[in-house]
């Protein structure tokens, strides 16, 4: 597993323009740690993110999973079970035909957020680069983003990147992000 640089000093991500937020909620996380106990690196403008708007949601709309959060509705290993579990009796089933797998050995699908509508957003690791993926409540549309989290995220709180899977007045004219205390 080949780990990432990953530096806080001087980062200065463009959605930090676009949307503020409204506590001071600094977790700690200690990266390392948690990373090499579930054999993941997680991309670094995520750890940024945490750090710097802590758990919580855009809008109250769009929530955002952590490796430290206490609230196993909100905790990134918690979904990661479930949402496996539940993508795996669907694709047994025959319900859905996706060609996806989960994440393993540094390939595959990883949770990271979930919308008061039920899409689920993932990154979807491959062998040389990372792409966001949301698929649909009742996994009826599947969309994918190449490019990181937090311009995917500066993408659609600029109207510049369209998710019709997400309503209309999920933008707002001041968006904001709540942190879970």
């Amino acid at each position: 597993m080949k780990g990432r640089t990953y530096d806080r000093k001087d980062v200065d991500y463009e959605i930090k323009k676009f949307l503020h937020k409204k506590d001071n909620c600094i977790p700690a996380i200690n990266w390392e740690l948690i990373e090499k106990e579930k054999n993941i690196i997680f991309p670094d403008d995520y750890k940024w993110f945490l750090e710097y708007y802590g758990e919580g949601s855009i809008n109250d709309f769009l929530w955002f999973f952590s490796p430290v959060s206490n609230n196993p509705n909100l905790n990134s290993f918690d979904q990661f079970t479930n949402m496996k579990k539940s993508y795996e009796y669907l694709i047994n089933g025959k319900f859905i035909d996706y060609e996806y797998v989960f994440y393993d050995n540094g390939i595959g699908l990883y949770p990271w957020g979930i919308t008061d509508n039920g899409d689920e957003l993932y990154w979807n690791f491959l062998n040389d680069r990372i792409e966001i993926v949301i698929i649909g409540a009742g996994y009826a549309d599947v969309l994918s983003y190449q490019m990181n989290m937090t311009d995917f995220l500066s993408g659609l709180l600029t109207r510049k990147i369209e998710c019709n899977l997400f309503p209309d007045d999920f933008v707002l004219e001041n968006n904001y992000y709540t942190a879970v205390e």
